[in-house]
């Protein structure tokens, strides 16, 4: 037993991949170097056969033969990674039991495969420098190298000014906090979106960029590379279409809230020429008006909501149930107009969702908008229930109904089953919904209807609006 532990010492901090195995397989010692040939789990003792079969081209059967034979050999061998390796055994006898030494020598490269590889390698790093695409990659959360893209996408003259310095120094502060926990998530090995949009500090100024990201090693270290491109110039003929889009529907609602407002005020109006007629208090009267005023108030804000314009997007947790509630009420009088009704089953109360709300409410408009003006009487069926981590919203009407040609060009540009409509605002709908990161579909039946499922991730252990 002496014997292997001077070995164990002598073999600790070796280069070489070394260990030593008793009869049934089990590791007696290895250095850190066959730990990571091997790729063994920290914490978890499984037999040198285990690791091996798993990762070269040696069968148990064959490797079982090779250890049984009691003499020294060695064996070329192939490791999943292309590499090879000379794999040498040799016996080793105490007075109790006969132990396995085994070391792996890497096979050096031949002249033709180094040249192989690296003219890979150049291929790959003239590849990079050429892209079009912004490219970085972080080192613990510091810039280690930027191609020419990234240098003008950033407004620089050269890669040594950024170099070193901080990836979050370049992020705009409504996204450092994002970024960071996707950083960690990435090195953590944890769940994360590939890719998302977020915004950047150029010298000329903030900049939207669509950014996607994968874990790499870089000079022997963990590492995370970025692809970005820039998507400033979309982003802002998105907001014009949205605009426009919002108001062409804010111009179909105002004759709708016009009346909406008109019959809490002739209420108002009649209570007021009462109480004047009869010069004396009346508490009946004063509740009845300050509940109309109330909802002429509700009407206003609602309406008033959905014609503003933000500059820039504003995602928070909201309550999808209230959303949906909202757009409504919004909607009863247009819906009246032609003799139809809204009915809401909103069971999943607590389903809250990470939102810009007043896109999601041009959307769910659009699309109960469209229900509605595809029916002269009827009902709109408006339902919001979970499955696992989604809020699912249906929205059901009882129209007409399309055939799946008409379906499979639904979101188009400028395609419209309407003799006036655009196609904008269900192109903007989906696009809203996807960079949501959720998903709308259609199913439809002749004569039957038209039904809108929307799927929303919901917010999990997230601080939620008071």
């Amino acid at each position: 037993m002496d014997n292997l532990i001077l070995l164990k010492e002598a073999f600790k901090k070796s280069v070489v991949p070394t260990l030593i195995i008793d009869q049934s397989g089990a590791c007696i010692f290895a250095n850190d170097e066959a730990e990571k040939l091997l790729d063994v789990e920290k914490g978890k003792k499984r037999s040198f056969f285990f690791y091996f079969t798993a990762l070269f081209n040696l069968s148990l059967a064959q490797l079982l033969t090779l250890l049984k034979e009691s003499i020294e050999k060695t064996i070329r061998v192939q490791h999943i990674s292309t590499l090879e390796y000379d794999m040498t055994i040799k016996p080793i006898k105490t007075s109790k039991s006969t132990y396995q030494l085994i070391q792996f020598n890497q096979v050096s490269l031949s002249l033709e495969k180094q040249d192989a590889v690296l003219r890979e390698l150049n291929q790959y790093k003239r590849f990079i420098e050429e892209s079009q695409d912004a490219f970085l990659v972080v080192v613990d959360e510091k810039v280690r190298y930027v191609n020419p893209a990234a240098i003008r996408l950033l407004g620089g003259r050269s890669k040594y000014e950024y170099i070193g310095k901080e990836l979050l120094s370049f992020i705009h502060e409504d996204d450092i906090r994002f970024v960071k926990k996707r950083m960690d998530a990435i090195m953590q090995d944890k769940p994360f979106r590939p890719r998302v949009e977020v915004k950047i500090l150029a010298k000329e100024g903030v900049k939207f960029i669509e950014s996607s990201v994968t874990k790499m090693e870089f000079q022997g270290k963990p590492a995370i590379q970025y692809f970005m491109r820039d998507i400033t110039n979309r982003k802002k003929y998105d907001e014009m279409a949205r605009t426009s889009e919002k108001l062409t529907m804010v111009s179909k609602l105002a004759a709708g809230v016009a009346h909406e407002i008109r019959n809490p005020m002739t209420a108002v109006k009649g209570f007021i020429q009462l109480l004047k007629v009869s010069k004396e208090y009346n508490e009946e009267y004063s509740e009845i008006m300050i509940a109309e005023i109330e909802r002429i108030e509700v009407i206003i804000e609602e309406f008033l909501t959905l014609a503003k314009s933000k500059k820039e997007t504003a995602y928070k947790p909201k309550q999808l149930c209230r959303i949906l509630q909202h757009v409504a009420l919004l909607l009863n009088t247009h819906a009246s107009y032609r003799d139809c009704q809204i009915k809401t089953d909103l069971t999943a109360v607590d389903a809250w969702i990470y939102c810009e709300e007043n896109a999601l409410k041009q959307v769910f408009i659009n699309v109960i908008q469209n229900a509605i003006e595809s029916m002269t009487r009827g009902t709109v069926h408006i339902s919001l229930k979970t499955e696992g981590s989604l809020a699912v919203v249906e929205i059901t009407d009882e129209g007409c109904g399309m055939e799946e040609s008409v379906l499979q060009k639904i979101g188009e540009p400028f395609f419209s089953t309407k003799e006036t409509g655009t196609g904008l605002g269900l192109m903007i709908s989906y696009k809203i919904i996807e960079q949501h990161q959720g998903k709308m579909t259609f199913t439809s039946k002749i004569g039957i209807g038209t039904k809108v499922k929307i799927t929303l991730p919901i917010v999990l252990n997230c601080e939620k609006e008071s």
